[in-house]
């Protein structure tokens, strides 16, 4: 893994880390709302890789926002991942991701997906999340409690 994927993994991680309890109720209501599926996350991140151990990161501003979006399975976004150039070239990788959102426990878990940058510089990381709160506990959390979660409203 080159050093600059481990650093994209690492933030992708501590983002996940920071969010869980509100990803974790998130993915919850999502759920109850739409049926299986996975969060989506982008974010922009300039890695500049000076030699040895010294990096600089800047982020930049996504399209999209820095909300987190719900790809429903069968959803026109769900069909057209499954028919990305990316989901091309990585037909295994693709494959186990699918069957994944068939087969984690919404009680228990949740998938998210990190995605860094556009076009050629493009990457996607996703994780199934066991939250030590679960789902729906965590879903009660966030709605009776929203601004401790950094939300008006939920």
């Amino acid at each position: 893994m080159t050093p600059e994927k481990q650093i994209r993994v690492k933030i992708a991680k501590n983002i996940i880390e920071q969010c869980e309890i509100l990803f974790s109720a998130q993915a919850w209501k999502f759920f109850q709302n739409f049926g299986r599926g996975y969060l989506y996350l982008h974010k922009v991140v300039n890695i500049q890789h000076s030699g040895g151990n010294n990096f600089s990161i800047t982020e930049g501003v996504s399209h999209l926002g820095n909300s987190v979006h719900y790809v429903a399975k069968g959803s026109e976004a769900w069909n057209i991942a499954k028919l990305s150039q990316a989901a091309k070239e990585q037909p295994i990788e693709y494959a186990r991701f699918f069957a994944l959102i068939d087969t984690y426990e919404p009680d228990n878990e949740y998938v998210v997906i990190v995605g860094f940058n556009y076009g050629s510089d493009a990457t996607e990381y996703w994780f199934l999340r066991k939250p030590e709160v679960p789902p729906q506990q965590a879903f009660s959390l966030v709605r009776g409690r929203p601004l401790e979660f950094g939300v008006e409203l939920f």
